[in-house]
C-alpha cells in the first residue's frame, strides 16, 4: 500500500509539473517579438528627429535633390504631412523618362527659374510672377528651413501665386517646358512650407488670403 500511494503521487508531481510547464512556456516568446517590431518600426519623438531622418534618407539640402513620390509618401509615413496632402502632392508629379515620378532637381529649377526670368520679364501682366522667382532661389536653397526659420516671401503664398498664373491667360507666355518647372516649382514651395510650418504674421496671412481672392 505505501508503495503504491508513493507511485501515484510521484505520477502526480510528474503531471503537475509537465502542466506548470506547458503554461509557462507560450509566455517565453512575446518580448522578443515585441523587441522586433519595436527595432524595425521606428518612433520618432519630435520634429526635429523626423527632419532629420528625411534628410538623412534624401538628402534633401544637396543641388541633386529632387521630389519624387518616395520623399512625399516617407513625408506622410513618419507624420510631416497627412495622408491626403501627400496624395495631392503626388499628383503634380511629372512622369519622367525612367518612368518614376518626380520634379527636376533643385539645381536644374534654379537654371529654369532664371531663363524664364530673363525672358518675359519685359511682358506684360507678369509683375507677381516676376517677384515670385526673384526670391524662389533662397526658399530652394532651404526647403527644409535648416539655414533660416524665414523665408524672404511666405512659400504658402508664393505656391498660390504660381498656381493662379498657370491657369491664367497669361500662362500662355509659357512653354509647356517651363509651365512644368513652374509647376515644380509650386511643389517646392509646398514641400518647403510644410517642413517649416512657422507662425505666418498677419500681413502675410492677408496677402495669401488677397491672392486667394483674386483668383476666385
Amino acid at each position: 500500500m505505501i508503495t503504491l500511494t508513493s507511485n501515484a503521487l510521484a505520477s502526480s508531481s510528474t503531471k503537475t509539473s509537465q502542466a506548470q510547464a506547458n503554461e509557462v512556456q507560450p509566455t517565453r516568446t512575446t518580448p522578443s517579438v515585441t523587441s522586433e517590431n519595436q527595432e524595425t518600426q521606428p518612433v520618432f519623438s519630435s520634429r526635429a528627429e523626423k527632419l532629420a531622418q528625411i534628410n538623412k534618407e534624401f538628402d534633401i539640402t544637396s543641388p541633386g535633390f529632387r521630389i519624387s513620390q518616395q520623399f512625399i509618401n516617407r513625408l506622410s509615413e513618419i507624420g510631416l504631412i497627412s495622408e491626403n496632402e501627400a496624395t495631392e502632392l503626388n499628383k503634380g508629379l511629372p512622369l519622367t523618362s525612367s518612368g518614376t515620378q518626380s520634379t527636376e532637381s533643385v539645381e536644374t529649377l534654379k537654371s529654369a527659374v532664371e531663363i524664364i526670368f530673363e525672358r518675359i520679364k519685359n511682358e506684360d501682366g507678369v509683375s507677381g510672377l516676376l517677384s515670385v522667382l526673384d526670391q524662389s532661389q533662397q526658399i530652394l536653397d532651404n526647403l527644409d528651413g535648416s539655414k533660416s526659420k524665414v523665408f524672404p516671401i511666405d512659400p504658402a503664398t508664393a505656391a498660390a501665386e504660381l498656381d493662379h498664373y498657370l491657369k491664367s491667360d497669361n500662362a500662355s507666355l509659357l512653354t509647356e517646358e517651363e509651365k512644368q518647372s513652374l509647376g515644380d516649382l509650386k511643389t517646392a514651395f509646398t514641400i518647403a512650407d510644410k517642413l517649416s510650418p512657422e507662425q505666418r504674421t498677419s500681413a502675410e496671412i492677408s496677402k495669401y488670403m488677397e491672392i486667394l481672392k483674386r483668383y476666385s
